[in-house]
């Protein structure tokens, strides 16, 4: 995983250093902070841009050879009309992260300056998109040249010294967010016959030394809960590979503050089952526990950042294979609230594991909100390309604070319908998970988990084309592999809530949901530090 040093000081001349990162906008005018840097050597890189075709457009980057003297080479983004929205320096983090890990260089000075306002929140989201954009799968790769391997070790950004001090301030809590993006992606990444429902409790466990207690369920413990359709789907694995219902119970606020559920389905590799899924299409199937991956990584970032709220989080991860333990159409199955369930598609299996999972946990937890996230369906990724994932919400409030929290951090939403008319019938059980014929099928998929919902404030993120950079319309550019996608967003929507629960602890409420369970919460308004900043450790 990139692991670089990050320090933050006042800008001046003097402090820029070798690869020196400046920011140019629309017409290749460059910043104030720029500016500065150019003027120590003499107006370089204004001449040499004026001679140029660079015009500064968002994300368009070159890079200038200086020769001797402190700085060696000046790297010039292009920022278009200069913006203060977080998600625009996370997007220019990722392209710097790419240019910097593709020219080796081993630190870099990021000429910032003051922004009109959100400085060191801009900041740190930039250097979000730098790590994650430097971030690599290659354990597995055992003959990585010497010009191949990570180089990249000290990032500094100059700007003033107030700013610089809180970015220093606030480094460490970044550090443990995108820690647990890596551990995403890197569940994401790994290959089935490593990365089966067991890793994913092992993994797990690994939390309880943040303070986040854990329960594994497994094959014989579900078949005696009534989850059958886990085991429906999970059956037919091998004997190492059976299912797991995992709960991950995080406590950081009082017992009567609000609790909050996270539920992701992780289909560690989804052959369709006996709805068997054509070759290319199995290719990355891997990649269909995302939603898992997405919670593990989002309860091991709000553990470690000591985050003051209350969230259960439950993965629902099972192998969906052809085996001796047959899982076929025109079965019926009886859900864990007692919902029966005709099978129509065994390709539509993910929607199983998760009602059986969200039933549970309203039952066990009774939460005052609850959010599933899913690499749910190829119809999704029909509508919406790889830019959007799909929001389905039964409430409106709720579906905006997650849009919001995915906007702040550059993981979109689109809202799509899950009213009852998507919901596929059934003329021999209470409901069928049939996808309709592909027919409105991310809303058919979505309609029938609200079934297992009941009145518990819901929404469902249907990631299915942001999950994994796939080379589709609206597609990350600058991600490999698993994006991490939803996990961000969860931690930064959960963390809006623990606001007024901090302010004041309320008494959990039967029947109507906590207000901040629908994204009004408070605002944190921290103080500024000063004087000089601080290293970072």
């Amino acid at each position: 995983m990139p692991g670089f040093t990050l320090t933050a000081q006042r800008l001046t001349p003097n402090a820029a250093k070798k690869c020196v990162v400046v920011f140019a906008e629309k017409g290749g005018k460059l910043t104030e902070a720029a500016q500065v840097v150019d003027e120590a050597l003499g107006g370089f890189v204004k001449s040499t841009l004026k001679s140029s075709r660079y015009q500064g457009g968002m994300g368009e980057i070159t890079r200038l050879t200086v020769g001797g003297g402190a700085i060696r080479s000046v790297v010039v983004v292009g920022v278009g009309k200069l913006s203060t929205a977080t998600a625009t320096w996370w997007h220019i983090g990722l392209g710097l992260g790419k240019t910097l890990d593709g020219l080796g260089v081993k630190e870099a000075t990021i000429a910032l300056g003051e922004l009109e306002a959100n400085t060191a929140a801009c900041a740190l989201k930039m250097v979000e998109g730098l790590h994650m954009a430097m971030y690599r799968f290659d354990q597995f790769k055992t003959e990585l040249k010497e010009h191949q391997q990570p180089r990249f070790e000290t990032v500094s950004v100059l700007t003033s010294t107030r700013s610089a001090r809180e970015i220093e301030e606030q480094w460490p809590a970044t550090q443990k967010l995108l820690a647990g993006n890596d551990t995403t992606r890197t569940a994401v990444n790994l290959p089935p016959n490593l990365a089966n429902p067991q890793f994913m409790a092992e993994e797990a466990k690994k939390l309880e030394k943040l303070g986040v207690k854990v329960e594994i369920f497994d094959e014989k413990q579900l078949k005696k809960m009534g989850c059958n359709l886990i085991l429906a789907v999970g059956g037919s694995a091998a004997e190492a590979d059976q299912p797991r219902l995992i709960t991950l119970h995080y406590q950081g606020a009082g017992k009567d503050a609000p609790t909050y559920a996270i539920v992701g389905k992780g289909i560690m590799f989804d052959t369709g089952g006996y709805n068997v899924k054509p070759g290319n299409s199995m290719r990355g199937m891997k990649f269909d526990m995302a939603g898992a991956a997405a919670v593990l990584g989002t309860m091991q970032a709000l553990a470690a950042r000591k985050a003051k709220v209350n969230v259960v989080g439950t993965m629902a991860c099972a192998m969906n294979m052809i085996g001796t333990n047959p899982f076929v159409m025109d079965s019926i199955y009886k859900a864990y609230n007692g919902t029966t369930v005709e099978i129509g598609h065994t390709d539509a299996e993910g929607r199983l594991v998760l009602a059986d999972a969200v039933a549970y946990t309203i039952e066990k937890f009774k939460p005052d909100a609850l959010v599933d996230l899913a690499t749910l369906t190829g119809a999704c990724m029909v509508a919406l390309g790889a830019k959007y994932a799909g929001l389905f919400t039964t409430k409106d409030a709720l579906g905006n604070a997650l849009k919001k929290a995915g906007a702040d951090v550059g993981e979109l939403l689109w809202e799509l319908p899950s009213d009852d008319d998507y919901q596929s019938k059934s003329e021999v059980a209470d409901i069928c998970n049939d996808s309709a014929g592909g027919w409105g099928g991310a809303s058919v998929g979505a309609t029938f988990i609200k079934k297992f919902v009941g009145k518990t404030p819901w929404a469902h993120l249907d990631i299915a084309g942001t999950a994994n950079a796939e080379k589709i319309t609206g597609g990350n550019k600058y991600l490999k592999g698993g994006t991490g996608f939803g996990q961000r967003l969860l931690v930064t929507w959960l963390e809006s809530l623990q606001v007024e629960t901090a302010a004041t602890p309320a008494r959990k409420r039967r029947g109507r949901p906590a207000k901040a369970a629908t994204g009004e919460a408070a605002t944190s308004t921290g103080k500024r530090g000063r004087g000089r900043p601080r290293k970072a450790a």
